[in-house]
């Protein structure tokens, strides 16, 4: 059995010495423990911002090309204007000449709303090309296309230039120009008849509007052997062709457009004639 301390026993200073340990426990309950790292807040990271895309180089800019030691030829286009007028009771005109690899030749002439323009363009070795343009530069027939023949109405009255195009080595060349004239049966009629002649021996055009499922008949009042005739749609092409040197047809017309009559003269001649074209 443990024996009882009698009060009087304790000493003052013992007293003192339990009031500071007491102290120093509660005050090692605040202290932060080195054991626990202090945590400091770190902001979130911004988000991140992607590299800008690398610039596209245009189409149309130029790539640099070292020079060679040698210099290559360069044959730059060149435009050598030529105005093209039809001689007096013509519908057609021929111009020729020769022209170089990358030569672009122009050509003017004045024509008016809604004549049909028939080009044709021939060489030696058949890929010197045309372009027509109007004078705002709008493209009737685009020279990329690389077309020797070309026929359309035409949808001003101006002036349209007409190029010869070069191809890949020098050549002759023969450009064939018709502008129709245009003609209309009268009202309450259903047929035309009407002279000509075939001056410097050209071929001469006529150019009607005809509806779909018409019949046309045209009848040339020569003979064959003097001159003969040429049909076609300016849209859908050959109706009658001259290959078959025929002086009469009658056919139903295929679509509604502009329809192309000539009068074909026989190795050229200068022929005097008369043609009927009827429509019922």
């Amino acid at each position: 059995m443990l024996s009882k301390i009698p009060k009087s026993q304790i000493k003052p200073w013992s007293i003192f010495i339990s009031l500071f340990l007491a102290g120093m426990i509660l005050a090692g309950c605040t202290l932060p423990s080195p054991s626990t790292p202090t945590q400091t807040l770190i902001p979130p990271s911004p988000t991140p911002i992607l590299p800008s895309p690398t610039p596209l180089v245009p189409l149309n800019t130029p790539t640099a090309i070292p020079p060679t030691q040698t210099p290559l030829p360069t044959v730059t286009p060149t435009s050598v204007p030529g105005v093209i007028n039809f001689t007096l009771g013509t519908t057609a005109a021929v111009e020729t000449g020769t022209v170089q690899p990358g030569q672009v030749i122009s050509y003017t002439i004045s024509a008016g709303q809604l004549q049909p323009m028939i080009l044709i363009l021939e060489s030696t070795h058949a890929d010197v090309t045309l372009g027509v343009f109007e004078p705002n530069g709008n493209m009737l027939l685009d020279p990329a296309k690389k077309w020797n023949r070309w026929q359309a109405w035409l949808p001003k009255t101006e002036v349209y230039t007409i190029q010869v195009n070069g191809g890949a080595s020098s050549e002759n060349y023969t450009l064939t120009v018709k502008v129709a004239q245009l003609i209309k049966v009268a009202s309450g009629a259903t047929s035309i008849t009407l002279s000509g002649k075939t001056i410097n021996g050209f071929v001469f055009s006529y150019a009607l509007s005809a509806k779909t499922g018409q019949t046309m008949t045209v009848s040339l009042n020569v003979p064959s052997t003097t001159a003969y005739l040429d049909v076609f749609g300016i849209a859908t092409g050959v109706l009658l062709s001259p290959n078959a040197k025929a002086t009469t047809w009658t056919g139903v017309l295929p679509e509604t457009q502009a329809y192309i009559i000539e009068v074909i003269p026989n190795n050229a001649q200068v022929v005097n004639y008369s043609i009927t074209i009827s429509i019922p």
